[in-house]
C-alpha cells in the first residue's frame, strides 16, 4: 500500500486483507495491515478479510482506527478464503 501511494497509485487491489486473529485478546496477534490501512491514503479493494481471522474484531479495530469499510452487493462483510 505504501509503495502504491508513493508511486502515485490511488487504488490498491488484493485478494484478502489481514486483521485481528482469533484469540487476539490473549496473543495480541493483530496484522500490521490494519495500522497501514489507517495511515496510507489509498483505496483498498479486496475480497474481504481472510476467513481464518476474527472478522468482527477486525471490523471493530478498523472502526477504531478510522478506516471506513463497505461491502458491495451483500449485507454481510465478506471473508476471503484460500485453501
Amino acid at each position: 500500500m505504501r509503495l502504491a501511494h508513493l508511486a502515485g497509485i490511488s487504488t490498491f487491489v488484493t485478494g484478502g486483507t489481514g486483521g485481528v486473529h482469533r484469540g487476539a485478546e490473549i496473543s495480541m496477534d493483530i496484522s500490521a495491515d490494519l495500522i497501514e490501512l489507517s495511515r496510507t491514503p489509498v483505496v483498498v479493494v479486496s475480497a474481504g478479510v481472510k476467513s481464518i481471522l476474527d472478522i468482527q474484531k477486525t471490523l471493530e479495530t478498523l472502526e477504531t482506527y478510522g478506516v471506513p469499510t463497505a461491502a458491495y452487493g451483500t449485507n454481510e462483510f465478506p471473508a476471503f478464503f484460500s485453501p
